[in-house]
């Protein structure tokens, strides 16, 4: 529903952090952009292109531990290794950011280091969709989400903060303790 909020021409590089096998990134690429994905275990990184039949290489990074898995089109590249040594003299800026999770994952401890790396692959004008899942209190003692006010204080300046959406939680999550989804779009300026 929000996706043009990000997805604003076509051929933009999209990075996904702590991807995983997202579903998102398959889409992205069908619809014309190159992404950009890292997850920390090889495992999933292997899994995502065998599952959607896309061949793929190996090779080893440069610079840091880690390997890179791209398709043969070069349209997706999905990085094995630290997500804190990952920079942009590795890949480059982005031109937007679908975090569906990552920074939700994250210690309350590590935001902060999370969030710096974030802001330092943004490109100018780049815009970050990120999502939170919202827990029942009664439930879960755990305070995974952000407020606004709170992703901007991180953020900080040359960033703009929006509130787009909040829903109620799909039941499959709901058993987990989850009660609402949010969205916000960090737009750098």
């Amino acid at each position: 529903k929000y996706h043009q909020r990000m997805l604003t021409r076509p051929g933009m590089r999209i990075f996904v952090p702590l991807c995983g096998k997202a579903v998102e990134m398959k889409w992205l690429v069908d619809h014309g952009y190159k992404v950009v994905g890292l997850e920390v275990a090889p495992v999933p990184c292997k899994a995502f292109f065998e599952e959607n039949g896309i061949p793929y290489n190996v090779k080893e990074m440069k610079g840091i531990h880690g390997e890179k898995y791209e398709s043969l089109d070069q349209k997706i590249v999905i990085y094995s290794c630290d997500f804190f040594l990952f920079t942009a003299d590795i890949c480059g800026e982005f031109d937007g950011i679908w975090d569906c999770g990552g920074l939700n994952s994250m210690d309350v401890e590590d935001r902060e280091a999370y969030i710096h790396r974030i802001r330092t692959l943004m490109g100018k004008g780049c815009v970050n969709l990120t999502e939170f899942v919202n827990f029942d209190k009664s439930m879960v003692d755990i305070t995974w989400s952000m407020t606004k006010e709170e992703l901007q204080k991180a953020f900080g300046e040359g960033f703009i903060v929006e509130d787009l959406n909040e829903m109620k939680a799909p039941q499959r999550l709901k058993s987990q303790g989850c009660d609402t989804l949010k969205l916000f779009a960090i737009t750098r300026t």
